[in-house]
């Protein structure tokens, strides 16, 4: 169990726990002016959570394909505050992305990818198969079908990765409006991108982040960007 300010995750019932990754997302994209969300792959519905709690008026619809980690989702929803934002579904994303009755202002997600350096055995299954489930491409093509005028695509993915991800959103008409390359420790080189993309054309801004300093510390920049989640900041 991993609890935040004002949630707590379960995660005894899926192999896929709670990490960085999510929580920068969740923290890191623009909910400001944000009608309804999709969070594509919510898996414990972490970062459907977190941005139903910065953004109080806004609908949420979190789709997760497994369904272990679906009712975890459903459970850590309905035990929160966040509730009556937020709709849990065990759906596949590919069958949602043709249904014409639905859009969305601001679209989320921590698309699975496989490392060697993933974590458990079990955690490595399930990514490959999930990562197999929804490529890059796929997952694309089916957000412009979703995506209000003006409407935003937020993803948090391998640094090594983000050009080709660039590459096949300008395919589909949607452009990089933010990049911010993030930095495990001071020093190093980008281990992740989060990456914002919009189907109207806008200025890009570029940052980088860095999560720890030379001496393994926190740094303020990643305390500043979380403070509203963590209990110890």
């Amino acid at each position: 169990m991993f609890t935040f300010k004002q949630f707590t995750i379960r995660q005894d019932q899926t192999a896929m726990k709670t990490g960085t990754d999510g929580v920068l997302l969740g923290a890191w994209c623009d909910v400001e002016g944000a009608t309804k969300i999709l969070d594509i792959g919510t898996g414990t519905g972490l970062i459907a959570l977190m941005c139903a709690q910065r953004a109080s008026k806004v609908n949420i619809i979190a789709i997760e394909i497994d369904p272990a980690a679906c009712r975890q989702a459903q459970q850590n929803v309905s035990e929160s505050k966040f509730k009556d934002q937020i709709s849990v579904l065990n759906a596949d994303f590919r069958d949602c992305c043709h249904d014409n009755s639905l859009n969305f202002s601001h679209i989320v997600s921590n698309p699975p990818f496989f490392t060697e350096n993933t974590g458990s055995p079990d955690q490595k299954r399930q990514l490959a198969r999930q990562a197999k489930s929804l490529p890059f491409d796929i997952l694309i093509k089916g957000v412009v079908d979703l995506l209000d005028d003006g409407g935003r695509l937020s993803v948090i993915i391998p640094w090594g990765e983000t050009l080709d991800f660039v590459r096949l959103c300008a395919l589909q008409h949607l452009h990089l409006c933010r990049k911010t390359a993030v930095i495990s420790r001071e020093g190093l080189a980008p281990i992740r991108a989060l990456l914002s993309f919009s189907n109207q054309i806008l200025p890009l801004q570029q940052e980088s982040l860095t999560i720890r300093d030379l001496d393994g510390k926190f740094t303020s920049q990643y305390i500043q960007l979380t403070s509203d989640f963590y209990l110890n900041f």
